[in-house]
């Protein structure tokens, strides 16, 4: 079984020592910082710490992975699953240059099949609750409006996919 998502237009990669760059880069946009509820890193410094700190890879076989895409080698973001208050959630994380361009939902459907192909049976995820581009996109992966979960962000959305729910079932 493999350790990734496959797609043919996307790799999906773990976060390794030099990434930090990536992530301050990612979370300096106000643009995207808007949705996410997140501070910036003060520093490549201190986003390099938190790369080297980020264990959910080898804790649960599974995290927020970086996503290139295979045509140009372009880091998109990252998108992936991440274990919290005993929940699976899915997030999404693209440079602003990357919306809208239906990368999200590409990739939530090889995370989503990857996890199906894991036994994951129930997947939560949330958004803001003015950003109706995530509504969609959650909707069209085959969530579906649920309760937020104990330690989920209060006031957002919050959405529930399972194998019982999943499209193509």
């Amino acid at each position: 079984m493999s350790a990734t998502p496959s797609h043919p237009e996307y790799c999906f990669r773990t976060w390794e020592s030099g990434d930090g760059r990536h992530l301050f880069e990612l979370n300096a946009d106000p643009r995207v910082l808007r949705w996410t509820g997140d501070l910036p890193f003060l520093d490549v410094h201190e986003a390099e710490a938190f790369v080297g700190r980020y264990t959910h890879f080898s804790d649960f076989g599974f995290g927020r992975w970086l996503v290139t895409r295979k045509e140009d080698g372009a880091l998109l973001g990252w998108a992936g699953l991440r274990q919290a208050n005993g929940q699976i959630d899915l997030g999404f994380r693209w440079h602003h240059r990357y919306w809208n361009q239906g990368h999200a939902r590409r990739t939530g459907k090889a995370i989503l099949s990857w996890a199906r192909h894991q036994n994951i049976l129930e997947i939560f995820a949330q958004h803001h609750p003015e950003n109706q581009a995530s509504s969609a996109l959650l909707m069209g992966l085959g969530f579906r409006p649920a309760s937020a979960w104990q330690g989920a962000d209060a006031g957002w959305r919050t959405y529930v996919w399972s194998t019982d729910l999943a499209p193509g079932k």
